[in-house]
């Protein structure tokens, strides 16, 4: 679990002790090894009280968070969020007329013209988290003035 600062400061970033066995890390997806999870000593519920203070009253970034708050079992505020995923301009209209989110990955390349998610690479937190900062913070006005029309 990774949090930074609007400058991109690591506010917090730690692995979670696992209570049941793992049996695919999906390195190749998560970052994450064996090695990473052996010496987790978070626990989910410190985690998620830590995360949870963190992110009160706060504008809260990041890419399909839907998935990260689901996880940590974390409700935030829909108008405290901002998640590129979600965010219509940068969504593609699929075959049949319907919204789709797009990859962080596509949305980097295409928008910030960084390369993230490199394949051969271990994934990282910091890099993604940082990523859809930086989606947010290069539309950010145009954002702020849809939410305020919501």
């Amino acid at each position: 679990v990774t949090v930074l600062d609007w400058h991109g400061g690591l506010l917090f970033n730690s692995h979670i002790k696992q209570t049941e066995p793992v049996t695919d890390y999906r390195t190749f997806v998560s970052g994450i090894t064996e090695k990473n999870l052996e010496t987790a000593t978070m626990t989910l519920e410190k985690c998620r009280e830590i995360i949870s203070q963190l992110i009160y009253n706060r504008i809260l970034v990041g890419h399909a968070l839907d998935n990260d708050l689901a996880l940590l079992d974390i409700a935030h505020p829909w108008w405290m969020t901002r998640d590129s995923a979600t965010y219509e301009p940068f969504m593609r209209t699929r075959h049949d007329g319907f919204l789709w989110p797009r990859k962080l990955k596509e949305l980097a390349i295409e928008k910030l013209k960084k390369e993230i998610q490199i394949a051969g690479r271990p994934h990282s937190s910091y890099e993604d988290a940082l990523a859809a900062l930086d989606l947010y913070k290069s539309v950010r006005v145009e954002w702020e003035g849809r939410m305020k029309s919501k």
